[in-house]
């Protein structure tokens, strides 16, 4: 086939010189794909570490080998988290080129981030003991205490995120059939659309600090945050995400919980494995979890099966006899 009939891909280069059409791009986040403020402040981040990549290395077009290349570069010098986040704004800014018509293909869209090990997740997570530790700190006799075991019980019990637990408001805890549940602003996303269910078993320690927070502020609009501050400063207001894993991290100190890969993430690993331990389906799991790929749950069972039933264990060769 002749070159001159082989259908050509158009390509752009990126306007670094156009804060204006970044801006756009940043409000079209906003307003269609309804991101936090945390999650637009990543992008514009992303796409400037970017721009200025290409002005380093003299780029005008950019290709998918570009990317591949960008990708590489940010691998060598960020962690997969960050050069993840990093790939998805870039992809991001393509993808509204596309779709406001300004590029009819997007350079990005086939560069897929770094993958994470699946036997990660199985290393942060708490043993049974640490989590009733940490628990155990929560002095139920002080506002803190009952505060922050409500806060711990839903990372540990519900799997929630620590964006997920600054953004809960008052009208997202409901009673649903029996069970009292949290409607969750999903990740990255300031929609509540997800819900998780309160065991029985810890809805007390929720209903605890209901009955505190109503004599603290008295605020029972829908709209109130469910964890406010204690300090002085911030009395009364939402809790942050910076305080949230302070106070997680003061908790493991007291607990004695010791690793340098155990962070308040591991709460919610730990939540995620206990569930699969115990004969939780597949299927639940990914909804606990709010996992949007089954891949993602899948990697937890894959690593808890390794270990529960290795094939190491089934080798033979006739030397027990």
């Amino acid at each position: 086939m002749s070159k001159a009939l082989v259908p050509q891909r158009e390509y752009t280069t990126i306007v670094v010189s156009a804060p204006d059409q970044i801006e756009d791009w940043l409000q079209y986040c906003k307003d269609a794909d309804s991101l936090a403020p945390a999650s637009i402040r990543a992008y514009h981040r992303g796409i400037r570490v970017f721009t200025g990549w290409l002005l380093e290395q003299g780029i005008g077009d950019v290709t998918p080998k570009t990317m591949i290349s960008y990708r590489g570069w940010l691998a060598e010098r960020f962690s997969l988290q960050t050069t993840n986040m990093r790939l998805v704004a870039v992809r991001s800014f393509y993808r509204w080129q596309v779709i406001t018509e300004q590029i009819s293909v997007s350079p990005a869209s086939q560069i897929k981030g770094l993958k994470q090990s699946p036997t990660v997740h199985h290393k942060r997570e708490l043993l049974s003991d640490e989590v009733l530790a940490v628990l155990d700190t929560c002095n139920s006799n002080s506002v803190k205490g009952i505060r922050d075991r409500a806060i711990i019980s839903l990372m540990a019990y519900c799997a929630l995120r620590t964006i997920e637990v600054h953004r809960a408001n008052l009208g997202n805890l409901v009673n649903d059939r029996n069970h009292l549940v949290l409607w969750v602003h999903g990740k990255g996303r300031l929609s509540a659309d997800e819900v998780v269910v309160i065991p029985p078993h810890q809805e007390h320690a929720i209903r605890e600090w209901l009955k505190v927070r109503k004599v603290l502020v008295g605020d029972n609009d829908d709209s109130a945050p469910l964890f406010i501050s204690l300090s002085r400063r911030n009395e009364g207001q939402r809790l942050q995400t910076r305080p949230i894993r302070g106070m997680v991290s003061a908790r493991f100190d007291e607990a004695g919980i010791i690793g340098s890969r155990k962070s308040t993430h591991s709460l919610r690993h730990s939540a995620i494995t206990s569930a699969i331990r115990h004969g939780a389906d597949p299927m639940a799991v990914m909804s606990m979890a709010r996992h949007r790929s089954f891949n993602t749950t899948l990697k937890y069972f894959h690593a808890e099966s390794r270990m529960q039933d290795p094939a190491e264990c089934y080798i033979s060769y006739g030397e027990e006899k």
